[in-house]
C-alpha cells in the first residue's frame, strides 16, 4: 500500500530528526519502539478520510492517534499531488489534447455504429438465391443500413437490395433516406430490377409496371446520341424537386430542368419550384446539355438566342 509506505517514510524522517536533536546516544532507544509501533499499525486512509478527518471506526481511531504534524503533512502531500495533476493537464500541449479528443470522438463513433447494427432475422444458410427474385414482386424487408443515396434492405436473399432515394416518394424530393426510413424498420417493397447480381427496390406501388411498359416501348425512345444542343422538345413534368423538374421528353431517362431555366423564373420572386408548375403539366423546352456517359439531359425553357427567327416581311 503506497499510503502506508508514505506514512512510514514520513514517520521515520520525523523520528530521525528528533533523534539527532536529542543526541546520538538517544537515537537507537527512541527509534526501535517507534518502528515496532508503526509495523503493528495497518492504517488505510482514503482521500475522503483525509479531507474530512473521519472514516470507519478503525481508520478514524488510527487517524486520531497520529500526531498533528504527521496528519498535516499527509493532507498537504495529497493536496500537492492533486495540484500537480491539475497543472499537468493545463500544461498539456495542444497537439496532445487534440489527439486525445480525436481518440474519444472515434471511440464514440465506433460505439454508436455498434449499437446501430441490426440483427438479421434470417440465417445465412436459409437465404434464397438472387435468381429466385422475380421482377415486380412485392416483398417484405428490413432496413439494414442507410447511405446518402438510399437504404440497403434485407429481403431474405443472399445479398441486400438497394432502395434508392428516388424510389421512396412518387412526387416529393427526398434529400436523405433518413427522412423516410430508419435502420431496423420493416418495409413493403417492390422489386424494380434484378440483374448482374444486384437487386433494386421501390416503395412506389405501380412504378415497376410503368417501367416494364416503358421497356417494351424502348424502340420508340429518343437516343441521346440523336440529340443536339438547342433542339426543341415537348415533354410532360413527371417529378418536382427542390431544385427543378424532371421532364419526360421521350428519352430513355427523364430530362431535368433547373428552376432557374424555367421561363417564369424572373417573375416568380423566390417562389419554390412546385409553385412554377404541377406534375403532369406539358411544356416546351430546348436541349441545354447532353451527357451521354452519365445518361443525362439538361433542358431550358428559354428559347436559345442563337436560333434563327422567322421573318414575316
Amino acid at each position: 500500500d503506497l499510503q502506508k509506505v508514505y506514512m512510514r517514510s514520513v514517520a521515520l524522517a520525523v523520528l530521525v530528526l528528533a533523534s539527532f536533536l536529542e543526541g546520538a546516544s538517544g537515537f537507537l532507544p527512541l527509534l526501535q519502539p517507534r518502528l515496532s509501533h508503526l509495523t503493528q499499525l495497518n492504517v488505510k486512509i482514503s482521500s475522503s478520510d483525509v479531507d474530512e478527518g473521519t472514516g470507519d471506526d478503525g481508520n478514524s481511531k488510527a487517524w486520531e492517534d497520529m500526531s498533528p504534524a504527521l496528519r498535516k503533512s499527509i493532507v498537504s502531500a495529497r493536496r500537492n499531488r492533486a495540484r500537480a495533476r491539475d497543472n499537468k493537464a493545463k500544461r498539456e500541449p495542444r497537439a496532445t489534447k487534440k489527439r486525445r479528443l480525436l481518440f474519444r470522438y472515434k471511440e464514440a463513433r465506433r460505439n454508436k455504429k455498434r449499437e446501430a447494427r441490426v440483427e438479421r432475422r434470417v440465417p445465412l444458410e436459409e437465404r434464397s438465391s438472387l435468381s429466385e427474385v422475380k421482377l415486380g414482386s412485392k416483398l417484405s424487408g428490413q432496413v439494414i443500413s442507410l447511405v446518402p443515396f438510399g437504404a440497403y434492405v434485407d429481403i431474405g436473399c443472399e445479398k441486400d437490395a438497394l432502395l434508392h432515394v428516388r424510389d421512396m416518394r412518387p412526387d416529393e424530393f427526398v434529400s436523405h433516406p433518413r427522412e423516410i426510413v430508419a435502420a431496423g424498420d420493416d418495409v413493403e417493397v417492390y422489386v424494380k430490377y434484378a440483374k448482374d447480381g444486384k437487386v433494386g427496390l421501390s416503395l412506389i406501388e405501380g412504378s415497376v409496371q410503368r417501367e416494364l411498359n416503358e421497356a417494351e416501348e424502348e424502340d420508340d425512345t429518343i437516343q441521346l446520341s440523336d440529340l443536339d444542343v438547342s433542339d426543341e422538345l415537348w415533354g410532360v413534368c413527371t417529378k418536382i424537386t427542390n431544385f427543378g423538374f424532371f421532364v419526360d421528353v421521350g428519352t430513355a431517362s427523364p430530362a431535368f430542368m433547373h428552376f432557374m431555366d424555367h421561363p417564369d423564373f424572373p417573375i416568380m420572386d423566390g417562389a419554390l419550384p412546385r409553385e412554377y408548375m404541377e406534375k403532369g403539366d406539358r411544356l416546351r423546352a430546348w436541349v441545354k446539355d447532353v451527357d451521354e456517359e452519365r445518361g443525362r439531359v439538361s433542358l431550358t425553357g428559354n428559347r436559345p438566342e442563337d436560333l434563327p427567327r422567322l421573318s414575316w416581311e
